[in-house]
């Protein structure tokens, strides 16, 4: 199994995380992916275009989608998937992903991403190929969180 970039997701999500949030990563695991995406209650989908192509899906929860928001937003509580957490939860997974990207440019590689495309509570079009790899990560007190990383 090929987890190419597997690492700088990892730290692209230490590094956002940090930035906002009080929850630790207790836990990030790397997993061969033979299926497509777990449908969850959210999805966000972006696309990587340059030198390498391929799709990035981020899935979770709706509980652990509102503590995510509820960090980013100071600690306000959030008590229902509205707007504002499909919103905070896109902004989180594009920050993540420009994070991922500058260290992917930085081993001279072209790399952009196309927005986020955010799904809630709909069952997911799987797509045509299966990820190659699945970050399976455990923020203290919350539900798995999977980001599943198709690179070619």
């Amino acid at each position: 199994m090929e987890n190419k970039y597997a690492d700088i997701f990892i730290n692209a999500w230490y590094t956002v995380l940090e930035s906002f949030s009080s929850k630790p990563i207790m836990l990030a695991e790397v997993h061969p992916s033979k299926t497509p995406a777990d449908n969850q209650d959210i999805l966000v989908l972006m696309g990587v275009i340059g030198d390498v192509n391929g799709q990035v899906i981020l899935s979770m929860n709706v509980k652990t989608g509102q503590a995510l928001a509820s960090e980013m937003l100071g600690g306000m509580e959030v008590t229902d998937q509205d707007e504002l957490v499909t919103s905070a939860i896109g902004e989180i997974c594009n920050m993540i992903m420009g994070n991922a990207c500058l260290h992917i440019a930085s081993t001279d590689t072209g790399v952009d991403i196309t927005p986020p495309t955010i799904i809630c509570n709909q069952t997911f079009p799987q797509p045509p190929i299966s990820p190659s790899y699945k970050i399976s990560l455990y923020l203290e007190n919350l539900d798995e969180i999977d980001f599943n990383v198709e690179i070619v």
